[in-house]
């Protein structure tokens, strides 16, 4: 007999998993093409767009992947907070899954800060400026005043 709460939302783990398998795998083959340097970053990016075979796909696959990733993660745990899952019995596994978010967000953000293209900075800049302010009681406190939040 199953539990009277298990639907369609519980399949969003295994979701996740299978996306942090792809990520990986992903990872690692475009690893093996990639050279961090500062000479040679965007021309080794060009030789796995162009040369690599399905290079193209590889890379598009571990971006697009990435924010997949996040999308079902999130609503994974917004199911656990549906179904409280951080409630006592609980409370140990919820705290190790929010320690493997914020490890997934800074490695999310490594990630980011890595690639190479025109956005780099920017898109480095504006994460770093969003966890400064979230960390900002005045920023929150100032939202509530005038009513945003």
């Amino acid at each position: 007999m199953s539990p009277i709460n298990l639907s369609g939302w519980w399949n969003f783990g295994s979701l996740a998993m299978f996306c942090l398998v792809i990520q990986i795998v992903t990872g690692i083959l475009l690893a093996m093409h990639y050279i961090p340097n500062d000479l040679m970053a965007f021309n080794s990016t060009e030789h796995i767009m162009r040369d690599v075979k399905y290079g193209w796909f590889l890379r598009y696959l571990h971006a697009n992947g990435a924010s997949f990733f996040f999308l079902v993660v999130y609503i994974h745990v917004f199911r656990g907070l549906y179904y409280g899952s951080y409630i006592a019995p609980r409370r140990a596994v919820w705290n190790v899954g929010v320690i493997i978010l914020l490890i997934m967000i800074l490695t999310a953000f490594f990630g980011l800060c890595f690639a190479v293209g025109p956005n780099v900075v920017l898109g480095c800049y504006c994460h770093y400026k969003f966890v400064v302010d979230c960390s900002d009681y005045r920023y929150w406190f100032s939202l509530l005043a005038v009513g945003w939040l």
